[in-house]
């Protein structure tokens, strides 16, 4: 077997072991989910209710996940076909229901999105122990009092039944650019211990003091209690849609769900160097937005004596460096590099260390890749540095994920 195929199935191998969460790029399989009254699958999208009259469906991953330290989640959506302007749009749900993935509200009311009971015909049928993400399409009036019709909203009433009355939001925006429009937007959720932060069309829109531990604050002032969570960590995660008398396509087209990792991780392999060295590469903390926590990347077991860079990309990588190479280029362009530095140490030794203080670059390289970063966003980092003897005269280093916090 060629060598560089023994260090592929290496580097896939060492591949950080998150936890557990998943990623949809389309739908052309939906394995993993379950589909529950109108929704299905269609030309690789996810209909969660298609364009007509009283429809309502949810998808649920079909496993719990980790959400009680943090996660990111990442949805592309559509809204088209409309009819009497359109209704009723899309929840985001994480829940722990009795009904765990059979979990499905109302069937008497599209306001109720298909997470919620329908106050004027109460049937028990409202998602309990849950906190949801309205993108609501349509203003219902009374007795919902949507903010606008086409706006954000987090909904929860603690342990109890979920209500899509606005009187039990937590928080709600709405966006410049209206989602209602045909197109397809983006919307992302990151969620550290405290705080909800939603972003739209990749810029942040609004961040919701939360707790899945202690929960919240209605917009009336009023507290509402947390949720309690499978095996005290984990809900199950869906998305719901409903229509009543005015309708369209409720589309999802991509889907991920990734729980923060609480230190920085690795991946791929690095290089063996002429002398024997695997330059490794490790940082102390996740940056945060603020660049108020240090974050200090190192790269220790380098080649002593010699010259190299840190670079970053934004996407994770798995290529041969060469044909004859035991290194991995695992940053995909594009990227940006650091200055050049020395590695010290001993020629002929592996002793050598590379340092970049992170927080220290992104300030003084203003319009670097990535910026403005927004919490969740990853930034894939890696070592290269001079070996003349070696392939290409140069090896790498493994990589390293950082994401960043709010």
């Amino acid at each position: 077997m060629h060598p560089a195929r023994n260090f592929v199935a290496l580097a896939l191998l060492a591949a950080p072991a998150l936890a557990q969460g998943f990623s949809y790029p389309n739908f052309s399989s939906t394995a993993g989910l379950v589909l529950n009254g109108n929704a299905l699958a269609t030309g690789g999208v996810l209909r969660v209710t298609p364009a007509a009259a009283s429809q309502r469906g949810s998808v649920w991953y079909s496993q719990p996940l980790a959400v009680a330290g943090g996660f990111t989640l990442d949805m592309t959506f559509q809204f088209t076909s409309q009819a009497s302007s359109g209704a009723d749009g899309l929840a985001i749900l994480f829940q722990n229901d009795p009904r765990g993935t059979a979990a499905l509200g109302s069937a008497t009311a599209g306001s109720c999105i298909g997470y919620a009971d329908n106050p004027a015909q109460p049937a028990g049928l409202g998602i309990v122990n849950s906190l949801a993400l309205e993108i609501d399409t349509y203003d219902a009036g009374s007795p919902f009092f949507d903010g606008t019709g086409a706006d954000f909203s987090w909904h929860t009433n603690g342990t109890g039944q979920n209500d899509a009355r606005e009187s039990y939001s937590i928080g709600w925006a709405t966006p410049a650019v209206d989602f209602t429009d045909g197109l397809v937007h983006s919307v992302r959720i990151v969620y550290v211990p405290g705080s909800l932060s939603v972003s739209y069309d990749g810029a942040p829109l609004f961040v919701t003091p939360y707790s899945f531990a202690s929960g919240g604050t209605w917009i009336g002032g009023a507290s509402v209690g947390g949720l309690n969570l499978i095996n005290g960590s984990s809900l199950y995660v869906g998305v719901t849609s409903a229509t009543g008398g005015a309708w369209e396509h409720n589309d999802v087209l991509s889907w991920s769900f990734t729980p923060t990792p609480t230190a920085p991780t690795t991946y791929c392999t690095p290089g063996t160097s002429t002398n024997g060295c695997l330059a490794t590469m490790s940082a102390n903390a996740n940056p945060n937005l603020a660049l108020s926590t240090p974050c200090t990347i190192s790269v220790t077991s380098v080649e002593g004596q010699k010259s190299g860079v840190l670079f970053y990309g934004l996407e994770a990588l798995i290529q041969p460096w060469s044909s004859t190479s035991t290194s991995f280029l695992c940053v995909k362009l594009p990227t940006q590099r650091s200055l050049s530095q020395f590695s010290g140490g001993t020629i002929g030794a592996c002793n050598g260390i590379f340092t970049l203080d992170w927080n220290a670059f992104q300030t003084t390289t203003p319009g670097a890749l990535g910026q403005p970063w927004i919490a969740g966003r990853r930034a894939q980092v890696q070592a290269w540095y001079r070996d003349p003897p070696a392939s290409k005269s140069t090896n790498l280093s493994n990589a390293l994920t950082l994401t960043y916090l709010p």
